[in-house]
């Protein structure tokens, strides 16, 4: 393929700057959708297109799918769900499946450190004694986006263990986050798995919040 995906991506991870990612609070910093298409379409031109389509489910809301194409070959399919029927929302998910086919693609970005992670990082340090943490499961064994959620969640309450602050828990979890990469990107896919995941991840940061009152 001219002017290939694989090009396409290392120009991609060359030009991107911190200043060109959104902060989303409690799930970090990531690129921007408009800020992905924007360079898909300037890479490929003509040769892409993304198509969207939409099925109303029984309850009122929608499921979306976003075909990506290249030189009209399918070369990814992001989903999304409408999980409430709130102002926008429709928007919103159709605009998410589009996210989620580019990421798939291999066109997202890095995690980045917080604000607070980074004023952490400025203060002088007290040595800690490491500690043990589990793993998720070796990366050449098969296994369903299920079990890969359920080992990740465990990995985040053993993190969130040993970790005395909100700060401290994202700082202990960025260097996982990039190790594990591939498993989240999978995990991301599937929407009742990283609900879950969510669901958990908002729970211990409660529950940090609340050891130190």
């Amino acid at each position: 393929m001219k002017n290939g995906l694989a090009e396409a991506i290392k120009k991609f991870r060359e030009s991107i700057d911190d200043k060109d990612y959104a902060n989303l609070g409690a799930k970090g910093k990531y690129l921007t959708v408009p800020y992905r298409i924007k360079f898909v379409r300037d890479f490929f031109g003509e040769r892409m297109s993304i198509q969207t389509n939409s099925t109303e489910l029984a309850n009122g809301s929608h499921k979306f799918r976003a075909n990506i194409y290249i030189d009209d070959k399918l070369v990814s399919v992001g989903e999304s769900k409408q999980m409430k029927n709130a102002d926008k929302e429709f928007e919103k998910q159709q605009t998410v499946s589009i996210g989620r086919g580019l990421s798939i693609l291999g066109f997202f970005g890095d995690e980045l450190a917080t604000a607070e992670e980074m004023e952490q990082f400025l203060k002088p340090q007290k040595k800690e004694t490491p500690k043990p943490i589990v793993k998720l499961v070796p990366k050449n064994k098969r296994i369903s986006t299920e079990q890969m959620a359920n080992e990740w969640i465990e990995l985040l309450k053993k993190t969130a263990q040993h970790s005395v602050s909100v700060g401290k828990f994202e700082q202990n979890l960025n260097p996982l986050r990039k190790e594990y990469i591939n498993e989240l990107q999978t995990i991301y896919t599937d929407l009742i798995q990283q609900q879950r995941i969510d669901t958990a991840y908002i729970s211990l940061q409660k529950q940090i919040t609340n050891r130190k009152k």
